[in-house]
């Protein structure tokens, strides 16, 4: 069985997603095609004021919990199996989706 590329193949499904959405409803899938200009630009603007936001509470509690820089962070997860780093930027990150999530309103 020959290897598919990962990339082709979100790209095939979101192509095949597309075409039944369109299939199964042509006026709905216009009128959401048509927000997706006003949703670019307001991922374009709230995206880096959320990446800036992130950061400074990722800087933050990192400075709050010891860490002095990213090698110390890497060594406390990685050599010492200290999951807490990982922990507070995976809650981070999800803080930051739900902030845009509330942000962008199609």
């Amino acid at each position: 069985m020959k290897k598919v590329a990962l990339p082709w193949l979100f790209i095939a499904a979101l192509v095949i997603g597309q075409g039944l959405s369109y299939l199964a409803s042509p006026e709905s899938w216009q009128s959401f095609f048509a927000a997706v200009p006003r949703i670019a630009s307001m991922i374009a603007f709230w995206g880096p004021i959320i990446a800036i936001i992130a950061g400074a509470i990722v800087w933050a509690a990192m400075r709050l919990m010891g860490f002095d820089s990213l090698e110390a962070i890497r060594t406390e997860s990685v050599e010492q199996n200290n999951p807490a780093p990982a922990i507070l930027f995976t809650g981070v990150l999800i803080a930051s989706i739900l902030f845009l999530m509330l942000v962008i309103k199609p």
